[in-house]
């Protein structure tokens, strides 16, 4: 099976799950087209629009699935879609959040208000009634996402993030340690509630030893390298699930902090060992990770197997297989 994904590169995904793909024998490669200061590393091609559309033709002809990432497709407008369809191809559109998450929506799901998107609300409706005229099926990371999405397509499928996991070794917190180091590392503050979080290391700071450091507009590589240093890790506050940074500090054996909606926490597996905070208490947990290095360790433990066990990059590659061949 010849596999194609393009053309949004988001969190390191598509490179991750096209080197899984090909070690399954299945030769699949990736073409990003979006490149941002986090310049992720992953086994694919970065190139621009224009250069990606001279290999149109040879992909079209060649290619059995293509695997579109983020509401994009290789042309503006989705005129690409209908020629694909009548060629009988196999297609499926992979949303990530910010490109279907309405306000309106996020208004009654959502306790926190979100920053808007890149797209308006109408945009959002009329980008997912195309595509979805030409593609039956679409994959979300988690049921945070897939209530943007259930309306629209025949099949919607929830697979997890895919980790890397023997790239990160776990250093997991000392249970001796009383000066933690807190990480935050927000791509964008506003939906990460960073303001939050910096109000409430100000209140506590007084009476609680530890170092707080944020990382901003640093390369994947170097805020990875930060990560294993560190002792507690926040991700975020308003969204109501946890993202691929939580991924990977788990995978390194960190504590995360994280708020989780309930709806969302229950299709999750039990054992899911993000710490649970909102923008109220947000003080008070990290208080409690902060005097207690035994439970920041426990946590460490917990958070490697979670992830050795349900984002394992070799297990989401199974699963997209088993999607592909329904397609």
């Amino acid at each position: 099976m010849k596999i194609v994904h393009a053309p949004t590169e988001i969190a390191g995904q598509m490179g991750i799950i096209c080197t899984e793909l090909r070690k399954r024998g299945n030769p699949a490669a990736g073409y990003n087209c979006f490149h941002t200061y986090l310049n992720y590393r992953g086994d694919i091609i970065n190139t621009d629009t224009f250069e990606l559309l001279k290999e149109l033709d040879f992909l079209v002809k060649n290619a059995d699935v293509f695997h579109f990432h983020n509401a994009n497709t290789f042309i503006q407008g989705f005129n690409d879609l209908p020629i694909l369809k009548e060629m009988g191809k196999k297609m499926v559109m992979h949303h990530w959040g910010s490109d279907v998450r309405t306000v309106e929506k996020v208004s009654q799901l959502n306790p926190y208000p979100l920053p808007p998107t890149y797209y308006t609300d109408e945009e959002i409706h009329n980008q997912l009634t195309k595509l979805s005229q030409y593609i039956d099926t679409a994959i979300v990371q988690d049921y945070e996402a897939y209530p943007y999405v259930k309306d629209y397509y025949k099949n919607v499928f929830v697979v997890p993030l895919a980790c890397n996991i023997e790239k990160f070794k776990a250093v997991y917190p000392s249970p001796k340690n009383n000066n933690p180091l807190i990480i935050h590392a927000p791509t964008n503050r506003e939906f990460k509630g960073s303001d939050y979080i910096e109000k409430a290391i100000e209140e506590i700071k007084g009476s609680n030893q530890f170092t707080y450091t944020v990382l901003e507009k640093m390369s994947h590589e170097k805020a990875l390298a930060m990560y294993q240093k560190a002792d507690i890790i926040i991700d975020q506050l308003l969204c109501g699930t946890y993202g691929m940074l939580s991924v990977e500090a788990m995978a390194m054996g960190k504590p995360v902090v994280a708020f989780i909606r309930d709806d969302i926490r229950n299709n999750f597996p039990s054992d899911l060992p993000i710490v649970q905070a909102t923008p109220e208490n947000i003080g008070e947990v990290l208080q409690e990770l902060i005097q207690n290095p035994e439970k920041r360790y426990e946590l460490g433990q917990a958070g490697r197997k979670y992830v050795e066990k349900f984002h394992a990059a070799d297990l989401v590659a199974d699963q997209l297989l088993k999607i592909y061949e329904q397609l």
